[in-house]
C-alpha cells in the first residue's frame, strides 16, 4: 500500500521557505517601472506592459502571503509577517504611482532611497522570515543590512554601468544580504538565548 504524503510541519516549513525565496527572487528581478511610473496608470492602461507588471506584482504579493500563511508557527506571527508584506509592498507601489504622476517630487534622493527595489525586497523577505521564525527582538538589527542595497544601487547609477550589470549586482547584493542576514539573526538569537540560560542557572548553582 502506498503511503500517503502528509503536509506536515516539515513539509510546511520547506514549502514556506521555498515560497519566500521564490517571491524574493521575483521581487528583485521583476521590473515594475511601467507599473510604478506609468503616467497613464491613473486612467486607461495604454499598453499591455503595465498590465503585465500589475499581474507580476500581485503574483509576488500572493506568494508572500501564501508562504507566510502556511509556515508552522503561531497565527499571530503568521499574521504579522503577512501584514508586513502587504503594508510594505502596497505602500511602496502607492508611493511609486504618486511619484510617477508627479504628486510626489521632492526630495528626489530620499524617495529613490525609500523605494529602492532591493530595500523593499529585503524588508519583506528577511523581515517576514524573522517574524515567523520567532527570532528574539535583538536579532531584528540585521534588517539594517537592507540599507546597503539602495546605497549600492546609487553607486551603480553614478558609475553609469550597463543595465545588465546593474541587474546582476543588485540581485547578488540582495541574495547575499538576505541569506547572510538570516544566518546572522540565527547566531544572534542563539547567543542571546545561551546567555539568558546561563544567567538563569547561575543563581541555582550558587
Amino acid at each position: 500500500m502506498v503511503e500517503r504524503v502528509r503536509f506536515d510541519r516539515n513539509a510546511r516549513y520547506g514549502a514556506s521557505m521555498g515560497g519566500v525565496l521564490f517571491a524574493g527572487y521575483l521581487n528583485i528581478i521583476t521590473s515594475f517601472d511601467a507599473f510604478i511610473q506609468a503616467e497613464n496608470y491613473a486612467g486607461v492602461l495604454g499598453t499591455d506592459i503595465p498590465i503585465v507588471d500589475v499581474f507580476e506584482f500581485l503574483v509576488c504579493l500572493g506568494l508572500y502571503i501564501v508562504s507566510f500563511a502556511i509556515f508552522p508557527t503561531s497565527a499571530a506571527r503568521r499574521l504579522g509577517a503577512i501584514t508586513l508584506a502587504c503594508v510594505t509592498l502596497l505602500l511602496w507601489a502607492t508611493i511609486g504611482i504618486e511619484r510617477g504622476v508627479g504628486n510626489i517630487v521632492e526630495p528626489v534622493g530620499l524617495w529613490q532611497f525609500i523605494t529602492d527595489q532591493g530595500l523593499i525586497t529585503l524588508i519583506v523577505s528577511l523581515g517576514g522570515w524573522l517574524i515567523v521564525r520567532e527570532r528574539t527582538p535583538a536579532a531584528y538589527v540585521v534588517l539594517l543590512l537592507a540599507l546597503i542595497s539602495p546605497i549600492v544601487s546609487r553607486l551603480l547609477v553614478e558609475s553609469s554601468v550597463t543595465s545588465g550589470a546593474y541587474a546582476l549586482v543588485t540581485l547578488g547584493v540582495v541574495v547575499i544580504i538576505g541569506i547572510g542576514g538570516a544566518w546572522a539573526a540565527v547566531a544572534i538569537d542563539r547567543w542571546i538565548r545561551a546567555r539568558r540560560s546561563r544567567s538563569e542557572t547561575a543563581p541555582l548553582s550558587g
